[in-house]
């Protein structure tokens, strides 16, 4: 296996190869029309088209496969009149697919915008409506065809949407319909109607609260449309989460101005708060938990504009007339911390003081600890940097990720200062916690003291002992590299992740050997597993995915059902489906086992998927398998996910990014939707890459620095570590989600090339 990838690397960059040997040539990318695919057409019209394309012209499967692979492909890549021939041909072919086969015939009438006809499709069969799964799906197919008649007036589409709505209240897939009924309300200048149902949208939990959102704006922009004073509250709620902070403070004061002259107007509005610890408070109409939210956005805005003496004043307001709550007085040391050195150190001192007193062993309080003890070890304070440390070991901090990193830090204080004897208790004493990262590290830099000590076979035990506590992490390969660079072991007897060959009956056996859950469930079947395979091939997707998440719900616990159908679902081209799957499948497995098991699971846990795209926009510029680790830690291979920040798709590429990137490929008229595009996320993403990369000089660790935290600390990390030997340089990385994005990532990175390698090839007699 490790070969067959080795060669379809080798042979994609060989065919793509270029005259000048760059990444960007001016001869136009084989992909060009598969970029230009609208992000909701693309599994269809690229991956799902070309499994029907290949499953019609295969003669090793059935007549029946192939003629609805072929039915499946004329859907898939557009041919509505030939998929609706197609289909139609096979009506019959199967009595159990009779109603999906005829809602595929009224989707493509639908596409087509032959609304009659499709009214027909559906009733070519009249006892499927009896079924309540396909009524329910006809149902929807026809009012989705009511709102794109334009023989229909608005007022009528807009009847039979609500009618629809009303009869179907609940449930995610009626949220769109719900915006699309605000919308139609809006069109018809019905505008508090239509704000209303914004309202609704943008008070729930649904993935149409930002269209909602931006629909409020427009209306309070272009319209003026009155408000009430919960309507702006709602509003601000959203509204100071965005990246306009100048236009939440307005709204918030608007808020407070509203808020007042209602309280002064009806004196029995006013929320009356028995607590006396209150006192100091003004009237108000709101509730006290709404009051503190709102005066939280005011601190957090002025803080995102960098007022950060109104933000300390907001802070100081609530801590003092509120509650000394943990999370506020974090944010008040933060912000008195980023002025000039020494002007507030009773204040620090002070707010320290209260952070202990009020929550000593809180979340914030550990942050704080953290951050103190890493800016006295950034000045060289080690003293203080340590007891900071220390303070964080105690067991009431229970799991708290800076706790589990607390010891080794000491321990890594005491290396920088060379205090060997010193570090290494403290690195000893951190492998016995049961913290799986931390534990990773100690591992590693004990064996690096001990090679300071001139102690080599107490540092090759170390080494050894990091590599089989967790084989697939960051600090195993570390140390395999050590273990060769201080010719400690032999390199045939170092223990690589390489993986065994096995056949797949043997690597199912091996899998069930270390995940002993007995007899599986009568759901869990061969026969059920060739049904879902055959969905897939005949261009059934949602039936297949409807029927695996019967049978997920009293399997999803065995490894074996993890790994089967992930497996299944990368080879129909679902790969987020396969690889969600797949992080299952890892999380359940000890961790130790991932020293030797069947090749294929390595290959299950770090696949190659879109491995045309990657190695052509490669070329020889970057390591298509670093490409890979990147998007694996970013998107877990989904090409539709967005990140909280906003970053888009396989590689998260913020949207003004991409604009700049499209600008360097000279792609004109960039959206930045397009970035939901799986082949053109991967050629912007690499050509972002490779740019970082000869901005670095192949320095893969600021390359992900970047990627990840931006230019500006960047720079600063590489200059303060200038000189450093690399594992030190990753542990000073400041931010903590950039310092473990690059050990992530590089751990990726570093598997990759050992799995895919075919030198290292285990095998099994």
């Amino acid at each position: 296996m490790k070969l067959f990838y080795s060669l379809l690397f080798a042979c994609t960059a060989a065919l793509y190869a270029q005259v000048d040997g760059s990444v960007y040539s001016t001869y136009k990318s084989p992909f060009a029309e598969q970029e230009m695919i609208a992000p909701d057409q693309f599994q269809d019209a690229v991956i799902r088209a070309a499994r029907a394309k290949k499953t019609m012209n295969d003669i090793a499967v059935s007549q029946n496969h192939r003629d609805f692979a072929r039915a499946a492909y004329y859907y898939y890549s557009g041919q509505w009149d030939s998929a609706y021939a197609a289909y139609n041909s096979l009506r019959k072919r199967e009595p159990e697919l009779q109603g999906t086969v005829i809602l595929r015939m009224a989707k493509a009438n639908f596409k087509q915008e032959q609304f009659a006809k499709m009214r027909e499709t559906l009733r070519l069969e009249k006892s499927l409506e009896n079924d309540r799964a396909w009524r329910d799906a006809a149902d929807r197919l026809r009012i989705e065809a009511a709102m794109a008649d334009y023989s229909l007036n608005d007022v009528a589409r807009a009847d039979s949407l609500m009618v629809y709505l009303n009869g179907n209240p609940d449930g995610d897939d009626v949220d769109p319909l719900k915006y699309r009924y605000a919308r139609y309300l809006e069109d018809s200048y019905q505008l508090r109607q239509a704000k209303r149902m914004y309202m609704k949208l943008l008070t729930s939990r649904t993935s149409y609260k930002d269209s909602a959102y931006a629909s409020v704006r427009r209306l309070r922009e272009v319209f003026g449309t009155p408000e009430s004073l919960a309507e702006k509250v709602a509003y601000a709620k959203m509204a100071c989460t965005k990246d306009e902070m100048k236009s939440c403070l307005e709204l918030l004061d608007s808020i407070q101005i509203m808020d007042a002259q209602q309280a002064q107007k009806n004196p029995a509005s006013v929320v009356v708060l028995d607590d006396p610890a209150y006192a100091r408070l003004k009237k108000s109409t709101l509730d006290l938990n709404t009051r503190i939210v709102l005066w939280e956005k005011r601190a957090a805005a002025l803080r995102s504009l960098n007022r950060n003496e109104d933000a300390i004043e907001q802070y100081r307001n609530l801590i003092e007339n509120v509650e000394p709550r943990p999370s506020w007085i974090q944010a008040i040391l933060k912000l008195y911390r980023k002025e000039a050195a020494g002007l507030f150190d009773e204040e620090i001192h002070m707010y320290d003081s209260l952070l202990q007193d009020v929550s000593q062993f809180s979340t914030e309080n550990a942050n704080n600890l953290w951050l103190r003890g890493f800016e006295f070890e950034q000045k060289l304070m080690y003293d203080k940097a340590i007891d900071c440390y220390k303070k964080l070991i105690h067991k009431r901090f229970k799991s708290n990720l800076k706790r589990q990193w607390a010891r080794f830090r000491i321990g890594y204080c005491y290396f920088k200062r060379g205090m060997w004897v010193e570090a290494a208790a403290y690195f000893r004493d951190a492998t016995k916690d049961p913290f799986l990262w931390s534990g990773s590290a100690s591992r590693m830099f004990l064996g690096d003291t001990y090679m300071k000590m001139g102690e080599d076979s107490l540092a090759r035990e170390a080494y050894l002992d990091c590599i089989k506590d967790f084989p697939l992490s960051y600090y195993a390969h570390r140390s395999r590299t050590k273990l060769l660079e201080k010719r400690l072991l032999p390199e045939d007897k170092i223990p690589y992740a390489h993986g065994v060959a096995m056949s797949h009956a043997a690597t199912m056996d091996w899998i069930r050997s270390v995940n002993k859950l007995g007899k599986p469930d009568a759901s869990y079947s061969k026969e059920r597993y060739e049904r879902i395979k055959k969905l897939f091939l005949y261009g059934f997707e949602e039936e297949a995915f409807r029927l695996y998440d019967e049978i997920k719900k009293k399997n999803f616990k065995r490894m074996d059902f993890l790994y089967e159908y992930g497996k299944l679902f990368y080879e129909m081209g679902e790969t987020a489906a396969g690889y969600r799957l797949a992080r299952q499948f890892q999380a359940k497995m000890d961790r130790r086992l991932f020293l030797a098991p069947p090749i294929d699971v390595l290959h299950y846990l770090f696949p190659v998927p879109y491995a045309d795209p990657v190695v052509y926009h490669s070329g020889t510029s970057i390591d298509p398998f670093f490409v890979y680790s990147v998007m694996r830690q970013e998107s877990i291979f989904d090409f539709q996910i967005t990140s909280p920040a906003g970053a888009c798709g396989l590689l998260q590429i913020m949207p003004a990014t991409g604009k700049m990137l499209a600008d360097k490929e000279e792609i004109s008229g960039f959206n930045p939707k397009r970035l939901y595009n799986a082949y053109m996320n991967i050629r912007l993403g690499i050509r972002y890459l490779v740019d970082l990369k000869d901005e670095y000089k192949n320095d893969y660790m600021y390359v992900l620095c970047n990627y990840n935290a931006g230019p500006k600390p960047t720079r600063r990390w590489q200059s303060e570590s200038d000189g450093l030997p690399w594992d030190l340089r990753v542990e000073e990385i400041s931010y903590w989600e950039t310092r473990d994005y690059v050990k992530r990532v590089m751990g990726n990175y570093w598997i990759y090339k050992e799995i895919y390698d075919n030198s290292k090839v285990g095998s099994k007699n």
